[in-house]
């Protein structure tokens, strides 16, 4: 008799954690790639500039080149959110996650991104960036096969070391990317800009396919980002598990 109890509880107990795992995979929209877009607003940027980098990346997701890399993720699609960052503790969602997954959808977020303002300024801390997009990227509702961070800027970390942050990033399977900016205000030479993005390729970038591009000024940041988010939704490289 006492068998038989035990036998209907351990059932029980069985489906009810059977159900509690069931409604944790509903409570997630399955994507092909959940990305954060890590935007550099701090003090180096100016109002120009940072219209640049806005109109940029909406005008990407309007770009036949996109739209074709998003219709090749199929009805899945991508997760994305962009995040504005400067100094420490100072980070933003600026437009919050939406699925993208036809032309219409791509182009809202093109809408949401162009509507978006400038949230911040300050220090540079991209250690701050990848951490709390991390975190975005881990309450966001979403589920990707590929998970990344896209970190922009023009300049070096004031304090905080990026590489701890990447790493912990990494170990979460998290691929970091990076977009270098020449800022031509704040151009030091070759030597600065050999620093800055020897800086983005040791201390940011890091995990599965992770890559670093470069921007010669703000006015070319739309052709280089338009070829980062082609190469971030179309490449499987870093591609992790489920």
């Amino acid at each position: 008799m006492r068998s038989w109890k035990l036998a209907l509880i351990v059932a029980a107990i069985s489906l009810l954690f059977a159900q509690l795992v069931n409604a944790q995979d509903v409570d997630h929209t399955i994507v092909e790639l959940e990305l954060v877009l890590a935007v550099d607003a701090s003090t180096s940027v100016d109002s120009d500039e940072y219209h640049l980098q806005r109109s940029g990346i909406a005008e990407a997701f309007r770009h036949p080149k996109i739209l074709g890399a998003i219709d090749g993720l199929g009805e899945e699609g991508l997760a994305i959110s962009v995040v504005q960052w400067a100094g420490a503790g100072k980070q933003l969602v600026a437009v919050s996650w939406a699925q993208v997954n036809s032309r219409q959808t791509s182009f809202a977020l093109a809408d949401r991104i162009d509507a978006m303002p400038r949230l911040l300024s300050g220090f540079t801390d991209i250690a701050g960036a990848i951490t709390y997009s991390v975190a975005e990227i881990e309450r966001n509702g979403f589920k990707g096969r590929r998970l990344a961070i896209d970190v922009s800027g023009d300049g070096t970390s004031h304090n905080n070391d990026p590489a701890l942050a990447r790493d912990r990033a990494i170990s979460k399977g998290i691929t970091i990317n990076g977009l270098v900016i020449h800022s031509i205000e704040y151009d030091l030479g070759d030597l600065a800009r050999f620093e800055l993005r020897t800086h983005y390729r040791d201390r940011v970038i890091g995990g599965p396919g992770a890559f670093l591009l470069n921007a010669e000024s703000f006015k070319t940041f739309a052709v280089s980002m338009r070829e980062k988010l082609y190469r971030e939704i179309s490449c499987p490289l870093f591609a992790g598990n489920l």
